[in-house]
C-alpha cells in the first residue's frame, strides 16, 4: 500500500486542498475537497491532483471553449469575405453551391447515424426529394438515402 500523503493547503492548477474527503474512488484512491479560484468547491482524487489531470473545478474549460468562441466569432466578423458567402437559401437543409457545375443545390439531411447528401438542379427539386426523405423518415424506413 503506497504511503499516505497529505495534501492539505497545496496548490494544483486552479485548486487548493482544503480537507481530506470522507469519499474514496473505485481504485481506493483517497479524494480530496478543494477549492476552486472562482469560489466554487470540488472533490477531486488524489491521483488526478498529483498527476495535474484535475486543474479546476470545471471553470478553466469553460473559460478556454470561450475564448475560443470568440477568437472564431472576431476572425467571422472581421473577415467580409465570410459573411459574404452565406450559402443558405433559407430553407432549413437545402443550401445553394455554385462550384459544382449545373447541380447547385444541395439536400443533406443527417437522423440517427444515417446521412442523406445529394445535389440538384433547381431549388424546387431540392425541396420535394428533401420533403420525400423525411416523409420516409417519419415511416421509419431505413433505406432513405437512395437516389431518388
Amino acid at each position: 500500500m503506497p504511503k499516505f500523503v497529505d495534501l492539505t493547503e497545496q496548490r494544483f492548477g486552479r485548486l487548493t486542498v482544503i480537507e481530506r474527503s470522507s469519499k474514496v474512488t473505485k481504485g481506493r484512491n483517497i479524494c480530496w475537497k478543494c477549492i476552486c479560484d472562482c469560489g466554487n468547491e470540488t472533490i477531486v482524487s488524489g491521483s488526478n491532483l498529483e498527476r495535474r489531470k484535475t486543474k479546476s473545478c470545471g471553470c478553466l474549460n469553460k473559460e478556454l471553449f470561450e475564448s475560443r468562441r470568440r477568437k472564431m466569432l472576431e476572425k467571422y466578423l472581421n473577415n467580409p469575405e465570410a459573411r459574404k458567402n452565406n450559402l443558405s437559401t433559407g430553407i432549413k437543409n437545402i443550401y445553394y453551391q455554385p462550384n459544382q457545375g449545373s447541380a447547385c443545390y444541395v439536400v443533406k439531411i443527417v437522423r440517427n447515424y444515417n446521412e442523406y447528401h445529394q445535389s440538384f438542379t433547381t431549388l424546387k427539386e431540392a425541396e420535394r426529394a428533401k420533403e420525400y426523405v423525411l416523409s420516409r423518415y417519419k415511416k421509419g424506413i431505413s433505406n432513405w438515402n437512395e437516389k431518388l
